[in-house]
């Protein structure tokens, strides 16, 4: 009985460990839906790019003088932008910080990107960035974003 006991207790913990050690972290979650996101813009696909963004969702970026607000207009945006005939080819996250608390999650990292256009040109893109994600019901969704360019872009 004792041995019984002692199997049932070790094949519970090891359950239970074996249960955590498989959750990824919140930071991970973040990064990893942010490449996601990426990957989707790269595709030029603007319903599974903002599939992330909540309704509310808001942005400063270096194209537009104010702030965007909600996820439908950004849609709409994005969905022009994808009918150009450039495309980013590669795009890396440098130096990225995740800061969780609670349901809330800032991401912040150095964009470096790489954009060609229509004749083959290639343009380095670098740039600041702060995410904000907050969870709901049990997923990440990007609340606000803040995209400013590098000074140092030429």
């Amino acid at each position: 009985m004792k041995a019984l006991i002692i199997s049932f207790t070790f094949l519970a913990f090891l359950f239970s460990s074996t249960h955590l050690f498989a959750q990824t972290s919140a930071e991970d979650e973040v990064i990893a839906i942010t490449y996601a996101q990426w990957k989707a813009n790269m595709e030029k696909n603007t319903a599974e790019s903002n599939k992330i963004l909540a309704d509310d969702y808001t942005e400063f970026n270096g194209g537009f003088a104010t702030r965007v607000d909600g996820k439908a207009l950004n849609s709409r945006f994005g969905e022009a932008f994808d009918k150009g005939s450039g495309q980013v080819i590669a795009a890396e996250m440098l130096n990225p910080k995740v800061q969780v608390y609670g349901d809330v999650a800032i991401l912040t990292y150095n964009y470096a990107g790489v954009n060609q256009n229509k004749d083959g040109e290639i343009t380095n893109i670098k740039a600041k960035s702060t995410r904000v994600y907050v969870k709901m019901d049990g997923t990440w969704k990007l609340v606000h974003a803040n995209f400013g360019f590098d000074p140092t872009n030429n």
